[in-house]
């Protein structure tokens, strides 16, 4: 019995440091998208920048998450 409680106490705390997290994020994009706005106003490319940036951006991402999935599955 005492194990459900201490598993439930964890997942409590785990739940609360996710809320916590949470809030802190969308006051952080907020603030972003605020002064973003008002630096110059949304261009016809967006916020991020032209395209080829944006490209080379997640062509990258895909890198890093491939190299990081190939290391972990070949660590186990």
């Amino acid at each position: 019995m005492a194990r459900v409680i201490l598993i439930l106490m964890g997942l409590a705390i785990c739940v609360a440091i996710a809320a916590v997290l949470y809030a802190i994020w969308t006051n952080v994009v907020t603030a972003g998208n605020r002064a973003l706005a008002s630096l110059g106003g949304n261009s016809k490319e967006g916020q991020m920048g032209p395209k080829s940036i944006k490209k080379a951006a997640y062509i990258a991402l895909i890198v890093v998450l491939f190299g990081t999935a190939t290391g972990s599955l070949g660590g186990m």
